[in-house]
């Protein structure tokens, strides 16, 4: 065969191969795209350019002025959220989870308010879908609440992707509840997701998912990479919140990447390759950035899968940096390190992804699994509310997406079961996700403790 065409051949199994790495849920969804079309980046510039005008958001910063401090801040996107509510007859209820806090970076009693809207789900109204960003910004010296800190990347951009979900979502009818969270206290330590995830357990809230955005404007890292094709979304492997006993069962039969979080971010994987354009998630085995955190730590803390939405480059110039330029190089967090038609593709991805969760079935409960000694593999699990059918997925070990997989008609009661004749269970890792009759699907959960939602 001419070099040329053995050439050929390797790439066209690379792009089929890629092709086959992610999970694409269910059926076409055309509302789909029609929601993501929905995304204005003038509204994303508008929400930007009001918060960086608040001169400071820090959380210890001034509260009883309209023009400057993180009081100023969130009375606005509270106002914001009412009237986004407003407009779509009063479709959100919009409250304000608060602490007083004190701790290491918080020396004096400090009250720490969350600004959060809830748009109550029209089937299963307990299951939670979270969209997060924190309205909190810093400067060089993490207690220095009095100096200009814009924070326009960290994070009015993750405010402005919650602020536009609110507002294109908010038209639109899902069977779960959506909730856009705009949270403080994240550069104090976390402050702000422990609040909503303690008010999440004190509602009732079954939280399926939580989808933290931070950092998500800039296309230009530092390395001098721009590349607005490309988000990371951070996962963690095993859970928080496992007990010893569900470690070691782990550790024998597998689930190290199994985790519901982790399971979440193949599903977002598999919405951008479906549903965006010039838009491909780098899924990172990590619980965040190395050494760094976020608030979707406190949410996987109190049990509740999540992951972090983070652009591709980061440029370390332009976070937590005092206004200043040395050497001819300007530091600090300003609004024209913010890339808007690649911050508006990460906010697509967000609604895509909240939209399609909300639509579909909750994932799968109970699911177990059996094979031992023999050359066949049954799952089984209890039926999950509004599903109409359900998916078997299975891939080799080492496969980093699901590859494979087989419809399962619902049975009429429980327990649902499937048999994969002639699949071995030693060989492979195995899932099962729940579909609407319109075709939308839940999340892949692996069997046992360690995958379930």
């Amino acid at each position: 065969m001419p070099p040329f065409h053995r050439l050929a051949l390797l790439v066209l199994s690379s792009l089929l191969a890629g092709i086959a790495q992610a999970q694409v849920p269910g059926v076409d969804q055309p509302q789909l795209r029609e929601l993501a079309a929905q995304v204005d980046t003038r509204e994303l510039r508008a929400t930007i350019e009001k918060l960086v005008g608040f001169g400071t958001r820090h959380t210890l910063s001034e509260t009883r002025s309209d023009t400057r401090g993180i009081g100023a801040a969130r009375r606005w996107t509270q106002a914001r959220f009412s009237e986004i509510s407003a407009a779509c007859g009063r479709c959100l209820e919009v409250v304000t989870p608060s602490k007083t806090v004190t701790g290491p970076r918080i020396p004096q009693p400090t009250e720490v308010v969350n600004v959060v809207a809830v748009q109550r789900g029209s089937g299963d109204p307990n299951r939670v879908i979270l969209i997060t960003g924190h309205l909190d910004s810093r400067v060089s010296d993490i207690m220095n609440f009095t100096s200009d800190a814009p924070g326009a990347n960290d994070d009015a951009s993750g405010v402005a992707a919650v602020i536009e979900a609110a507002r294109v979502l908010s038209r639109h009818r899902f069977r779960a509840t959506l909730v856009y969270g705009v949270l403080s206290g994240e550069e104090q330590g976390l402050v702000g997701g422990k609040i909503l995830a303690e008010y999440a357990r004190a509602q009732g809230w079954q939280v399926q998912a939580n989808l933290n955005n931070d950092i998500i404007g800039n296309s230009r890292g530092q390395d001098g990479v721009r590349d607005n094709t490309r988000v990371r979304v951070f996962s963690e492997g095993t859970k928080a919140v496992e007990t010893q006993a569900q470690a070691n069962r782990r550790r024998y039969n597998g689930g190290e990447v199994d985790s519901p979080s982790r399971n979440l971010a193949r599903m977002i994987a598999g919405l951008a390759e479906r549903y965006l354009t010039n838009l491909r998630v780098q899924m990172v085995y990590r619980t965040d950035r190395y050494g760094r955190g976020g608030d979707q730590v406190a949410f996987l803390d109190a049990g509740f899968p999540a992951v972090r939405l983070t652009e591709g480059h980061e440029d370390y110039t332009r976070q937590h940096q005092d206004l200043r330029v040395e050497n001819g190089i300007a530091y600090g967090d300003t609004i024209d390190g913010v890339d808007f038609d690649y911050l508006a593709q990460v906010t697509r991805l967000n609604l895509v992804a909240m939209a399609a969760m909300a639509q579909a079935p909750a994932p799968p409960a109970g699911v177990t699994i059996e094979g031992a000694v023999s050359p066949h593999t049954t799952l089984r699990w209890r039926s999950s509310p509004g599903a109409a059918s359900y998916r078997v997925w299975w891939r080799n070990t080492t496969d980093p997406q699901w590859t494979h997989s087989r419809p399962v008609a619902a049975a009429p009661s429980d327990p649902q079961t499937a048999t994969l004749h002639n699949i071995v269970v030693d060989n492979w890792f195995f899932g099962v996700s729940a579909l609407s009759a319109d075709g939308h699907e839940s999340p892949v959960v692996f069997p046992g403790d360690a995958g379930s939602f």
